[in-house]
């Protein structure tokens, strides 16, 4: 008997950078992928590695090398049958190529992704917020330029009140924020000449739905950008309102 997932892929998520964005991530690919069955969903595997060390910790002060435990996480769901990787956190894309070297199956990056999502949506000038890690490495900034993008990053000050809204915020299930000085940082940047701004790490859209800010820019999620890209490649079919 024919299902309407027949010859499509097996997805597979390298999770547990945070583990609500892993949610996150796999409840995107869900809700936006057509189908009237169950079986017209995407078959997704999810290894929801809370092992793996902080990627900030690591890129900034030499914290424990994640690397091991991603690779570890790819290769257990390639051998579980995964035909295409993806991973839930911004910051982890500065090892992708590390990863890379060991894994046989397509792996799509979620920075490259938004980097032409946000070019295909007619932008020129972005603001970035993310981690001080993904800031640290110019991992966005790199990707934005080759597509003839510019960024524009918050200041010191502004940089840390990001950083306490995905650690003390949402990393620590805080049911309640302060949302004013993440406001008054996107209406800078939209003072700055950005026109949109990127939610660059995977927390921050939690952030932005649950303690409800407000943003005077449109705002692009690459989380969501990696769930579309992520159904096209697997084979299946986005709802009309995500196309």
């Amino acid at each position: 008997m024919m299902t309407e997932t027949d010859g499509n892929k097996t997805l597979g998520i390298i999770g547990g950078m945070g583990p609500m964005a892993t949610v996150q991530l796999f409840h995107r690919i869900v809700s936006m992928t057509r189908s009237e069955t169950d079986m017209g969903h995407l078959h997704i595997l999810i290894d929801n590695n809370t092992k793996i060390p902080d990627r900030t910790d690591a890129i900034l002060h030499e914290g424990d090398n994640p690397v091991p435990e991603m690779v570890r996480s790819a290769l257990c769901l390639e051998q579980s049958g995964a035909d295409i990787l993806i991973m839930s956190c911004n910051t982890a894309h500065y090892f992708y190529p590390e990863i890379c070297r060991f894994v046989h199956v397509p792996f799509l990056n979620m920075i490259w992704e938004t980097a032409k999502e946000t070019k295909r949506q007619g932008f020129c000038r972005a603001g970035l917020l993310a981690t001080d890690g993904t800031i640290r490495t110019g991992i966005y900034e790199r990707e934005f330029k080759r597509y003839g993008l510019e960024l524009i990053l918050p200041d010191a000050p502004e940089q840390k009140e990001v950083m306490n809204l995905i650690y003390q915020g949402v990393k620590s299930g805080t049911d309640e924020w302060y949302t004013a000085p993440v406001e008054r940082i996107v209406e800078h940047m939209k003072e700055n000449g950005a026109q949109t701004v990127i939610l660059g790490c995977t927390e921050l859209p939690l952030a932005f739905s649950e303690y409800h800010i407000h943003s005077r820019l449109p705002v692009i999620d690459p989380m969501e950008i990696l769930a579309k890209q992520a159904i096209l490649a697997a084979g299946g079919i986005l709802r009309p309102e995500y196309k």
